[in-house]
């Protein structure tokens, strides 16, 4: 079974020394009011800062995005407690004598502030106790200040993000003169329209000259047809006024390829034309083949001339078109890396100029008129809770040491009797 616990005997012993308990009570309680009463009154003020997001978002250019949106809302008390924040408080603020600050360092500032949000990220509430009322408002508004000026400036577009498109953007100009002047210069030695006429040119002479040569070619066809249904002819009669005509009219196509304006022929009507033999035609015909089969040879030739002047008119063509596009893709770009850049100069310059940043002061610290300690009556009743705790723990330990103390008186005597 359980052993049950008596608790009559705790009573007993709080009820024996109840005056030491009451005492050392009372006498915690007066020394805390006594000492709460002669410490000097401290005033404590409060500024809120805002964290909001950006009200506009400028987007002078879809290739060049601003993303810009509401940073880590947990890192604005670190922010605000860091050591560049507060110094740059230290350095703007100067406490008066009211304020009991005997040095203004850095240090001292740090055991008088305190940052937090109070369970609303957006918020940061910045709090200072002095013992000023003055000091304590003034701090509070001057850190308020500082916090939003350095928080816009990490997260916001200022003056820095201003300079730095500017020079960017007088980079870009110089660029984009220099790529200009290069294409001015390029244009008074640009050969590209009269290599462009060069090569139609010879591509037209080239096209010609294959024209007659596939002319000479039908020419010598019909020429060699003839000459074969002449060799089927008697040797002793004269030849057909037909096979006549058409060795004329293929003496006049031979002679008018080639020629730009055609050979017109008039025939007296009292002449005659048939009045050769089979052979002597075809003798004719012969020479009329040789003289086109040359004509051809000579057009070869100077195919042969025009192909190596076609192809070097091609490639310092096809060279300086590539120069062209080089340079007009440099000034393209450099065109277009200027515009970019003067746009979001621009809008860098009105963003720094928006008063709507990413932190505000909501609210500046008023000067407190009730101070916030030190509390007298609080101090007195934990003084005063923790003097009857010592108290019990003091009766205890007395009648332990009591109790002892008679348990040693009976038993010596009755060891000495055994």
């Amino acid at each position: 079974m359980e052993e049950e616990i008596d608790l009559r005997a705790y009573i007993e012993v709080l009820l024996k020394y109840w005056y030491w308990i009451v005492g050392l009570a009372v006498l915690a309680a007066v020394a805390a009011f006594v000492f709460t009463s002669l410490q000097p009154a401290t005033y404590e003020a409060r500024s809120v800062v805002i964290i909001t997001a950006p009200r506009y978002q400028m987007q002078f250019d879809e290739r060049f995005e601003t993303q810009l949106g509401v940073p880590a809302y947990k890192a604005f008390p670190t922010l605000a407690t860091s050591d560049g924040v507060l110094q740059a408080v230290v350095e703007a603020y100067s406490p008066s004598p009211a304020s009991g600050i005997e040095k203004w360092t850095l240090t001292t500032l740090r055991r008088m502030v305190a940052a937090t949000s109070e369970g609303d990220p957006s918020l940061v509430i910045l709090t200072v106790t002095s013992r000023s009322p003055e000091d304590a408002a003034g701090i509070a508004n001057v850190w308020a200040d500082t916090l939003v000026v350095r928080g816009s400036a990490l997260y916001g577009q200022g003056e820095a993000d201003a300079a730095f498109f500017e020079a960017q953007a007088q980079e870009a100009q110089v660029a984009l003169e220099r790529a200009e002047s290069a294409l001015v210069d390029f244009q008074a030695r640009n050969q590209i329209s009269i290599l462009g006429a060069k090569l139609d040119s010879l591509r037209q002479a080239q096209a010609d000259y294959l024209g007659q040569q596939r002319s000479i070619g039908y020419i010598i066809q019909d020429v060699e047809g003839l000459g074969a249904q002449l060799a089927e002819q008697a040797a002793d009669q004269s030849a057909s006024l037909a096979d006549s005509l058409t060795a004329l009219l293929l003496q006049i196509k031979a002679f008018n390829a080639g020629s730009a304006t055609p050979v017109q022929l008039q025939v007296d009507g009292n002449a005659s034309i048939a009045d050769k033999s089979p052979a002597e035609q075809r003798a004719f015909l012969e020479s009329l083949v040789a003289t086109l089969r040359a004509k051809s040879a000579e057009i070869d030739g100077r195919l042969a001339e025009l192909e190596p002047q076609i192809l070097s008119s091609q490639r310092d063509l096809q060279a300086i078109t590539v120069e062209s596009d080089r340079l007009t893709r440099t000034r393209e770009l450099a065109r277009d890396t200027y515009m970019t850049l003067a746009r979001k100069l621009e809008e860098a310059r009105i963003s720094a100029q928006e008063e709507n940043g990413t932190l505000h002061v909501g609210s500046h610290a008023a000067v407190p008129e009730e101070p916030v300690g030190p509390s007298r009556l609080f101090s007195t009743a934990i003084a005063g809770m923790a003097g009857l705790m010592v108290g019990g723990i003091v009766a205890f330990v007395a009648e332990f040491w009591r109790s002892k103390e008679t348990l040693t008186e009976r038993v010596s005597p009755a060891l000495k009797t055994g």
